[in-house]
């Protein structure tokens, strides 16, 4: 596959789109590949850095492989793909299945990171960890405790430097 480079703000309302439906997240410590669906987050510029917020909860196994590996890839289908693969990565713990092997997506060596990328979709972003943040519940409306945190599971924010933004081509919209 060939790759086309964009630049990060490039596909952001389509990113945003997607993501309400839910996107992947993909992390890797030593030999172990993990991804996750997560619907929130998004992109940001801060300290004239380009950014990708994403919210990862304590129990999740990818918290404890962002916070030994400090790095993540985003991968985004743009045309409806994948549901199936999305609704499966967003309830199952890499824990307890392979779930990469389990709904047979295909990983593919980042450019600039060691996380690899899901072939399978078409927006990918690389992106490096420089800042994260545990939520402070006490700061946290109630209205919103009741509706996301009625178990106290709260989330890790992640500001990952984007440090490559593309698309393969050969992807079926792309050609």
């Amino acid at each position: 596959m060939e790759y086309i480079d964009l630049n990060y703000s490039q596909f952001t309302t389509e990113m945003y789109h997607q993501l309400e439906k839910g996107i992947f997240l993909t992390t890797k410590v030593d030999q172990k590949v993990n991804t996750m669906t997560i619907g929130w987050g998004g992109i940001n510029f801060v300290w004239n850095k380009k950014v990708f917020i994403a919210y990862v909860r304590y129990s999740r196994d990818t918290f404890d492989m962002m916070e030994k590996s400090n790095e993540f890839t985003i991968s985004v289908p743009l045309n409806g793909q994948l549901k199936k693969e999305l609704a499966y990565c967003g309830v199952k713990s890499g824990r307890d299945v392979k779930k990469i092997e389990e709904c047979g997506l295909t990983l593919m060596k980042g450019r600039k990171i060691e996380t690899p990328i899901i072939e399978e979709c078409d927006l990918h972003y690389e992106c490096k960890i420089i800042y994260k943040q545990a939520m402070e519940p006490g700061n946290v409306l109630e209205s919103v405790k009741d509706r996301f945190y009625t178990t106290n599971n709260y989330h890790v924010i992640y500001y990952g430097e984007i440090v490559d933004t593309y698309i393969l081509k050969g992807v079926k919209s792309w050609e």
